[in-house]
């Protein structure tokens, strides 16, 4: 029953947000970065020393930190989307005729975006490559490779993690789209720079913003910031439970919410 659950999510997110347009796009961009990062390469704009050429697996990495963004914004509409649009059009209701209980509707748009995300991020992964090899030729070993762009993928999945469970949490209480949608964006810009001016106190460790940035922990060559986290005593899995921490929180909370919410008004 919940495999099915998720199964209806995923079909009913895949025609109201368009993921084809969505990944059409982002290759697009992609492919237009490609070709700027080329003339960039070949034009030396008067320096002494020529431009430093990039390799497809750095070029890959730029990718994937420069679409998350937009990965980020559009998973969590598909998740805030499939929660206040039902309210709205009162399809929540039919949902709730089944003999299933809110708690498994409710985890199952959880579950159907965060697989989406996954999903997302290898496309976007593979189709740099392709293109990043096309343009830039790879002279990076295919293991080591996709080793670092499956490290890149792990060390943060947990911020879209915690950045969803944010967006349903706020879809839950407010039923605004626009709200949920606008306040993961503004944390997401907001918080680092919070952050950093907090950093002097011994307690900022403790918020969430400092520890969504898993890759500061990565020692892997390939990947940005590597081995610099923001304070010398956090590590890997202090982050990590700061991060589970915050997020079972909100969902615990939307939980008891939602299982309590008037749907028929």
């Amino acid at each position: 029953m919940f495999l099915s659950l998720v199964q209806n999510e995923w079909m009913k997110a895949y025609y109201r947000n368009k993921f084809i347009v969505f990944c059409l796009v982002i290759s697009g961009l992609i492919g237009i970065g490609a070709v700027l990062t080329t003339l960039f390469n070949n034009y030396d704009f008067g320096a002494e020393e020529p431009v430093e050429s990039i390799s497809a697996l750095e070029f890959t990495v730029s990718a994937l930190e420069a679409t998350s963004i937009f990965v980020l914004v559009f998973s969590v509409v598909i998740l805030i989307s499939s929660i206040a649009s039902e309210f709205k059009s009162g399809t929540m209701k039919q949902l709730l005729i089944r003999p299933v209980s809110r708690t498994n509707i409710l985890v199952s748009k959880w579950v159907m975006t965060f697989l989406a995300t996954i999903m997302i991020l290898i496309g976007i992964a593979l189709v740099s490559l392709i293109i990043g090899s096309i343009f830039f030729g790879s002279d990076t070993p295919f293991v080591e490779t996709i080793s670092a762009l499956g490290l890149w993928i792990l060390y943060n999945l947990p911020m879209f993690f915690f950045f969803q469970t944010l967006g349903l949490f706020i879809a839950v209480l407010t039923r605004s789209t626009a709200l949920s949608v606008a306040a993961v964006i503004v944390l997401n810009f907001v918080g680092g720079v919070i952050t950093m001016f907090l950093l002097r106190f011994e307690w900022s460790k403790y918020l969430i913003t400092a520890n969504l940035s898993l890759q500061d922990y990565s020692q892997n060559e390939h990947l940005f910031f590597g081995g610099t986290p923001l304070m010398e005593n956090m590590t890997l899995g202090f982050s990590l439970t700061i991060i589970a921490v915050y997020s079972i929180v909100l969902l615990l909370i939307a939980h008891l919410v939602f299982s309590k919410k008037d749907v028929l008004s």
